[in-house]
């Protein structure tokens, strides 16, 4: 009894992880789960469980975004001090990477925050 518990529990933990790539509600996924289960407890617990992992794998990708952002920017400014000394043009370096890299900085930071 209990290793199909478990089964039903991994089965609905990975349709509210897709339902929550979608975008769905967490009203909307409760009415989905209603028709597969009339347990409460293991609803709430399933939804608890799929959020807590579906917005820890959202935080990973906005860190890992953030720091390749933040190594772009650097790379800019080393490369911008460079030129500067050898008196070559500044402009891609100075405009085109930092750019670039808070672009990608900030899209991390619309994968941590949602």
């Amino acid at each position: 009894m209990e290793q199909h518990n478990q089964a039903l529990h991994d089965q609905l933990c990975a349709k509210v992880m897709k339902l929550l790539d979608d975008g769905c509600s967490t009203t909307a996924i409760e009415a989905q789960l209603q028709a597969e289960t009339n347990d409460a407890d293991l609803i709430a617990s399933v939804i608890k469980k799929a959020k807590k992992d579906f917005f820890r794998m959202r935080r990973h990708e906005g860190l890992v975004r953030i720091a390749i952002g933040a190594f772009i920017i650097v790379a800019g400014f080393v490369i911008t001090c460079f030129n500067f000394h050898t008196n070559r043009s500044v402009d891609f370096a100075m405009y085109g990477l930092t750019s670039v890299g808070l672009i990608i900085i900030f899209w991390g930071l619309y994968k941590i925050i949602g």
